[in-house]
């Protein structure tokens, strides 16, 4: 069965045993576990099908393995970062009502039975009764708007055709090699790319965190890369660096934030061959919403996130601040939330299929979105709404600035913006700059009452 015919039902082991030959680490640690073996392993668990088993292995084949082995076994698998301290994965797990944990080494997270089987731990808890959600289901969990334990239960099959869809709207082919250097625990690196290359019949090259310019532009080289994709933070350490990407790279997709328009201008200057494609979207959707073809827009559409996927409609209601929020219906869009309550709006479903994002913007008459900020980041200051998203792309804007933070000090008639800014040790910028840049740029009411500049450590970079 081919990657392009096959039903979304289910996944096929067939064409997942094909796909997992395809990929390749850029630094393997041992030989990948069978795949079979493990999906009999997970099949045995003394739990119903459909029980949620949680996963915390770095990035690389065997957690890929691990993923499709839970699914194609009836169960339902959640990604975590390795690196999530045990007290907490044990309450991720209880709030999941998980059946039992996968680790490279399980430890004091409070569970029975640890076995070895593809080169980590598998434990089983005891301490909570089971939920399960029938098979075929996958939970994602919420970024860092929702509580430490939340996440979205998705249909496999409803991941597969957003990642599909993303394909397709990126022009992703079967002769492409994708590397994947995000960490497949985010959503967009497991749906747009490895469930994409998956869909798409593209091979994957595992690699990273954390992630250098100079290894990510040896591993294109090397590995024969055609296909890469960024954070905007990333970006910008590439564009500092020089910007130039080698060959044979032909595509590059940029998701999580908004990247500044003038990056997406300097990348394309730089690099007129690139496909350069700009992406919106969030767990709940699915996760992809929209994407900008940059290379074959004019400049003023580069602010823009682009047109939505095939099947997936934008809108906007008004909101309280003023703006308006847009609104995604998909039918990739989350079932329900799973573990602990969100504490924010964010992501809130109006009904099934129809998902209020929490973030603002507008669909201009050619159908283009365009996010100017989340509910959040809007704030009246001296009696004027300033919108909080604007200052931290106003000072993400100027070079050696990684990522930038604002909170609103002061009450009513004394509030203030204040900003924090992560700077690369290797080109800080000082805070007269920083001020400097900001006046050229904001008004009056948007510019911070107090700048503190923060030295990234080596590796913060992906964050």
């Amino acid at each position: 069965m081919t990657a392009q015919n096959t039903t979304e039902q289910h996944l096929d082991p067939t064409m997942v045993a094909d796909f997992l030959t395809r990929t390749e680490e850029v630094s393997p640690t041992q030989d990948p576990p069978e795949l079979s073996a493990l999906v009999d392993r997970f099949a045995a668990l003394p739990a119903p099908p459909g029980a949620v088993v949680v996963i915390a292995l770095p990035n690389g084949l065997r957690a890929l393995r691990f993923f499709f082995a839970v699914s194609l076994a009836g169960h339902t698998p959640v990604l975590l970062s390795p690196s999530t301290p045990a007290t907490r994965v044990r309450e991720v797990a209880r709030e999941l009502g998980a059946c039992a944990l996968v680790r490279a080494a399980v430890r004091t997270e409070g569970v029975t039975g640890v076995t070895r089987a593809g080169g980590a731990d598998i434990g089983v808890f005891t301490d909570w009764p089971y939920r399960h959600h029938g098979p075929g289901h996958v939970v994602l969990m919420s970024s860092g708007t929702s509580g430490m334990a939340t996440g979205c239960l998705h249909r496999m099959d409803a991941l597969l055709r957003n990642a599909r869809r993303h394909s397709r709207s990126i022009g992703q082919r079967p002769d492409d090699t994708a590397l994947v250097s995000l960490p497949v625990y985010y959503s967009f690196a497991l749906v747009a790319q490895v469930l994409g290359g998956l869909v798409s019949g593209s091979r994957l090259v595992m690699a990273g965190p954390p992630f250098s310019v100079a290894d990510h532009l040896e591993t294109v080289t090397a590995r024969g890369v055609t296909l890469s994709s960024l954070t905007p933070s990333l970006v910008k350490s590439v564009v500092a660096a020089g910007g130039e990407l080698p060959a044979p790279l032909r595509t590059l997709t940029v998701g999580g934030q908004a990247l500044d328009p003038s990056y997406v201008s300097r990348l394309l200057k730089l690099n007129p061959e690139l496909g350069l494609y700009v992406t919106y979207g969030l767990t709940e959707a699915g996760p992809r919403v929209s994407t900008l073809a940059a290379h074959r827009e004019p400049p003023h559409r580069h602010g823009s996130v682009g047109l939505p996927l095939a099947g997936v409609e934008v809108l906007t209601r008004p909101s309280g601040t003023g703006e308006r929020e847009l609104l995604v219906r998909s039918d990739t869009v989350y079932r329900r939330r799973v573990g602990e309550p969100a504490p924010s709006k964010r992501g809130d479903l109006i009904e099934p299929d129809l998902l209020a994002t929490g973030d603002m913007g507008h669909v201009d008459d050619d159908g283009y979105v365009y996010v100017h900020g989340r509910s959040s980041d809007f704030a009246v200051v001296r009696g004027e709404k300033v919108s909080t998203a604007t200052v931290r792309r106003a000072a993400e804007s100027l070079p050696g600035v990684v990522r930038a933070a604002t909170r609103i000090a002061g009450d009513d008639d004394s509030a203030m913006v204040e900003l924090d800014v992560y700077v690369d040790a290797a080109v800080p910028p000082t805070e007269a700059e920083l001020r400097r840049h900001l006046r050229s740029l904001l008004t009056r009411n948007e510019l911070p009452l107090t700048v503190r500049v923060r030295h990234l450590r080596a590796g913060e970079h992906h964050k």
